[in-house]
């Protein structure tokens, strides 16, 4: 998952049949649209994409969904160059690197594209528009849980995914300056990436040097697994209470199964639907990007076992697969 990998004769072949297939299927006058998401196959970029897809059905977008296996600038570049240099008429894509990416959102209005990000904020506002959840609020909402759950009482560890991030780091600020204004210990944050068995060892650690470790809090899908693996191996399951953004298929299993005493969910499906819904709208001249405003924050839900089965709650969770 993180081993760069040459393009050869076939990645060149390949890159071919999927330009022309895509040329193609917008040569019925259809505006082109590529949304390069920040890391495909997880749920939650799935639950994007099923949302993309169907607002370019509804709206007639010719959408080509793209991205990397992991959230690094590094390797969703080639990705975002690939896309500008088939000059569609819009761009969709998530900020991996907040400011690294902002000359590139220029670059692409020189080209005449339009620039849309999604889940992540740019550095500076150069994007058309950006769509993400109130990153803030649902570390605040979170701690609220925690607190309603332990009293405040004991340690806590905020396991984070690497520092400078401006969404997954406002969902810690939220959390830790809630949980610290509340009177409560919180250890220094933990920085394990996207690596679940390095979330793992880390929460392990805490648990043994922290024996009045009360509860754990993630930022992310991709360590939740690791800490709630970690919680369950040290014979601690509902006694360390676990709290995670995201609603995986597997996370809402393992909430109702007492792994996860709450979850912060956004809503990706309507990342995908509103940002390709407005790439349609600004390709076809129906509405100016002066007439667009930039920030849209979406909200959560929390979810716990005492509504997991509310059929109001039940459409935000995340998708495995689009059906």
């Amino acid at each position: 998952m993180r081993l760069r990998t040459k393009l050869g004769l076939l990645g060149v072949v390949t890159v071919a049949v999927a330009t022309a297939a895509f040329s193609a299927s917008a040569a019925g006058g259809k505006p082109k649209v590529i949304f390069v998401a920040g890391q495909v196959g997880i749920p939650f970029y799935t639950s994007v994409q099923c949302g993309a897809q169907d607002a370019a059905k509804k709206y007639g977008i010719a959408l080509k969904w793209t991205g990397s296996t992991d959230w690094d600038i590094s390797k969703e570049m080639p990705f975002i160059n690939g896309a500008i240099q088939l000059h569609p008429k819009a761009i969709i894509f998530s900020p991996t690197d907040s400011t690294a990416l902002v000359p590139i959102a220029q670059q692409m209005k020189k080209k005449g594209i339009f620039p849309i990000t999604v889940d992540a904020p740019l550095a500076k506002p150069v994007d058309i528009a950006n769509f993400q959840s109130n990153h803030f609020a649902g570390g605040v909402a979170a701690a609220k849980a925690m607190i309603k759950l332990t009293g405040g009482k004991g340690t806590y560890l905020d396991v984070d995914l690497k520092p400078g991030l401006p969404d997954i780091g406002a969902r810690t600020r939220g959390f830790v300056n809630t949980m610290k204004a509340r009177g409560a210990k919180v250890l220094p944050i933990a920085y394990p990436g996207t690596d679940s068995s390095k979330a793992a060892q880390m929460v392990s650690a805490s648990i043994r040097a922290h024996p009045d470790l009360t509860g754990v809090y993630v930022t992310h899908s991709a360590a939740a697994q690791g800490a709630s693996a970690a919680i369950k191996q040290a014979g601690k399951q509902g006694k360390i209470k676990l709290i995670a953004f995201d609603g995986d298929p597997q996370q809402i299993v393992d909430l109702k199964r007492g792994v996860y005493a709450a979850l912060v969910v956004q809503e990706p499906y309507q990342m995908g639907w509103l940002s390709v819904k407005l790439a349609g709208q600004l390709a076809r001249g129906e509405v100016k990007p002066s007439q667009v405003k930039e920030e849209h924050l979406l909200p959560f839900f929390v979810v716990t076992r005492a509504n997991v089965n509310d059929q109001a709650v039940k459409k935000y969770f995340y998708k495995a697969s689009c059906g």
